[in-house]
């Protein structure tokens, strides 16, 4: 039987040409699958990321919450159940920075004696689980869904109680206060969030208590969450990503974190961050259909291209060389077969036929081989500058637009119609100044001021509208004048960066920055104001004013990490100055074990600190030349990593060692570091698993130790022990903190 495919030489082309396809094929859906795994893994760091960071700001609150309330209820008036002084001072404090709806005072029974708002009625509050825990534990409890507390919306709100209780330790009372958590929305819209993404925070229960954006028809407050989202977050993971559908029907993406009022605790809130699954894949839907699509055309134009070329190159040659042979064989021996050398086999064939005859070479002057391999180099030049990711333009002297790569009409759109006192900037052009908002004329353009005779090239920043792909654009544009030997101007290149996205990416942190430094500093300063406020009150008692004192230090710490949390932020962009001050290693490594004595989680561990091998001296200890807030922060973080990592009863030893012109600290603690994490010890994110942990304490170290000019390492080596080893100059060298 007749091979259809291989029955012609056109067919033969045809066939190899659909064989060259199928691998092109196969990489294209391997590269598409790679480029889903991809996005997926993204989408669920990026949600992680905002999970993480709304529950360690829940956290915060809850601890706030917990030493306010025990607080109070260490004070005689809310002991005495004295309704008029309880009122008073919780009014006092409702006047200052009070992220609480209203703080309550019942008596056992529940009756209201007591409220930083004011009621206009004896009010019964409303009792709940967490109400008979606190009563029955005597501890601080979260509350489960519920509306909220007297005095304040009805709106849903996580409630928190303490119990007051008397000199037996019996309960009279209780405090109660509670938090909307319509908060985080602000933190939430923050986050850039691809749209359809979904913030869902539920209690101990699975009901959910706030989502947004709000959706009563399908996820209404008070009502479980989906039972796959149930399912995935109440797991025994505390964090967590997964993919399930909402209850909307939406298939998201979803990153989840438990929060947790001890480590052995039941979990009191689950925080949910979902990115819809089809918006994380949109990136690689689109690049595979584009890829079938350039692969479609080229199997077609490849196809095209058989057809017609094959039988030019191939069936007319062959046909041409047979009756150059037969009139050759007729004793024709002017007879030439005119086939160009390019052809291989074919040309060979004609060769042969041909030496008898002058090379078809000969009539090839100088001048047309020169001018062949000008077009080889423009062809070159022009294949190079359509494959460049930025805009390129060429103008002449009088501004019309010569050439204009790719990635320039994808910014700017076809280049229109110019005259020679108005430079071509594209049909519809509209651009602003960028860093003034102020509206640019055509003659004030790169182009323009370059053909005028500007020196040095001029640079610009420019917010854009144009009818091209971009639409509206931040781009950076440069103009660079070419000229000729005499110095005339023979023509101007243009070159456009689109910088959409970065500007993009660094308003949005410059914004989460933002919220941090007043929506979050402003009102922990007013807290870490409470204190001494406190403190003046003739009627504390000893253990009292401990209590306020602690308050006060773990207020000021908080601070201090919030502003060093700031700083290493600035470290990370680049643009933080060292400003060093003399700094005693000795004395900011006992303020951190002092600071950290006061976590319940690490009072049966301690901190062994050495200088040089020895106990240290009251002074001069070892004095450096530091940034201060951060060396602290550092040691703070590595001393937290290494009581957090040490068995119960466990000592954390800390070395401090003068080197001359270097200092040395090294921290060393039982336990050890996961083998899958230890290369990736200091690198940002990264934690073995611990409750709560961020994976952020090491990089931290890290960054500020290299900051500071010096460098960390992690010695692993011994079994059952980890090392941490800090090396910094006492005097930092001019290039650091660059």
């Amino acid at each position: 039987m007749k091979n259809l495919f291989f029955s012609s030489l056109r067919n033969s082309l045809l066939t190899l040409v659909l064989l060259a396809v199928l691998p092109a094929l196969g990489v294209i859906l391997h590269s598409s699958l790679e480029n889903r795994e991809r996005d997926i893994k993204d989408a669920q760091a990026e949600a992680l990321r905002v999970a993480q960071f709304l529950a360690s700001e829940q956290q915060l609150i809850t601890m706030r919450a917990e030493q306010l309330l025990s607080l109070l209820a260490q004070m005689p008036q809310v002991k005495a159940l004295d309704a008029q002084a309880t009122s008073t001072i919780l009014r006092r404090l409702r006047t200052q920075s009070f992220v609480f709806t209203n703080i309550v005072a019942t008596d056992a029974q529940g009756q209201i004696f007591g409220s930083a708002l004011h009621l206009d009625r004896p009010v019964r509050l409303k009792a709940g689980q967490h109400f008979d825990t606190a009563l029955q534990s005597g501890e601080f409890t979260v509350g489960d869904f519920n509306l909220g507390l007297p005095g304040t919306t009805s709106a849903p709100l996580l409630h928190f109680a303490y119990p007051i209780t008397g000199n037996d330790g019996q309960a009279l009372g209780l405090l109660a206060t509670a938090l909307r958590p319509d908060r985080y929305e602000r933190i939430f819209n923050v986050a850039s969030l691809p749209p359809g993404s979904v913030l869902s925070i539920a209690d101990h229960s699975g009901k959910r208590i706030f989502r947004f954006p709000a959706a009563t028809e399908t996820s209404p407050t008070g009502q479980k969450i989906a039972m796959d989202l149930w399912n995935e977050v109440s797991g025994p993971n505390t964090l967590g990503t997964a993919t399930v559908t909402f209850a909307d029907g939406v298939r998201r993406i979803v990153a989840y974190t438990q929060l947790r009022l001890r480590p052995e605790a039941e979990p009191y809130l689950y925080i949910s961050i979902g990115i819809p699954e089809q918006q994380a894949l949109t990136g690689a839907i689109n690049t595979l259909y584009r890829d079938l699509s350039f692969l479609a055309g080229a199997a077609f134009l490849a196809i095209l291209v058989a057809w017609v070329v094959g039988g030019i190159v191939i069936s007319r040659p062959v046909e041409r060389l047979a009756a150059v042979a037969r009139r050759l064989g007729s004793g024709d021996l002017d007879a030439r077969s005119g086939a160009p050398e390019e052809f291989g086999e074919l040309a060979l064939l004609a060769k042969t036929l041909d030496d008898m005859a002058e090379a078809l070479s000969e009539d090839i002057t100088a001048r047309e081989a020169a001018e062949v391999e000008v077009r080889k180099s423009e062809a070159l030049l022009r294949m190079i500058m359509e494959a460049l990711p930025v805009g390129v333009w060429m103008s002449d002297p009088s501004g019309r637009i010569l050439y204009a790569n790719q990635a320039s009409r994808q910014i700017w759109g076809p280049a229109g119609e110019s005259t020679e006192s108005s430079p071509d900037l594209g049909a519809g052009f509209r651009a602003w100044r960028h860093d003034s908002g102020e509206a640019l004329r055509p003659e004030d353009f790169v182009l323009a001021r370059a053909i005028a005779g500007e020196d040095p090239a001029p640079v610009q920043v420019l917010d854009i509208e144009t009818p091209g792909a971009a639409g509206h654009a931040v781009v950076h544009c440069a103009a660079i004048p070419i000229r000729d030997e005499d110095q005339a101007l023979r023509a101007v290149m243009v070159v456009i960066e689109d910088i959409t996205e970065r500007t993009q990416r660094e308003q949005a942190r410059d914004s989460v920055e933002h919220i941090m430094r007043h929506d979050l500093r402003s009102p922990l300063v007013g807290f870490a104001s409470l204190p001494q406020l406190l403190l003046r009150e003739p009627n504390l008692t000893d253990e009292q004013r401990g209590w306020v004192a602690r308050l006060g230090v773990s207020a000021g710490n908080m601070l201090r990490i919030l502003d060093a949390y700031l700083k290493l932020s600035r470290i990370e962009r680049g643009n933080l100055t060292l400003e060093p001050v003399q700094a005693d290693l000795v004395a900011l490594v006992q303020d951190a074990r002092e600071s950290l004595a006061l976590l319940p989680s690490l009072k049966d561990k301690h901190v062994r600190l050495t200088l040089n091998g020895a106990p240290p001296a009251p002074i001069p200890g070892l004095v450096i030349s530091c940034e201060e807030t951060l060396c602290s922060t550092m040691l703070s973080n590595l001393l937290k990593n290494a009581l957090e990592a040490s068995p119960k009863g466990g000592v954390v030893e800390v070395d401090l060692e003068d080197l001359g012109h270097q200092a040395r600290i090294t921290v060393r603690n039982k336990g050890e570091v996961p083998l899958s994490i230890r290369d990736r010890f200091f690198e940002k994110y990264v934690t073995a698993d611990k409750a709560n942990g961020t994976g952020l304490g090491t990089y931290s170290a890290r960054r500020i130790a290299e900051f500071h000019g010096g460098h960390i390492r992690l010695d692993a080596s011994v079994p059952g022990q980890t090392t941490v080893a800090v090396l910094l100059p006492k005097t930092p060298p001019v290039k650091a903190g660059r």
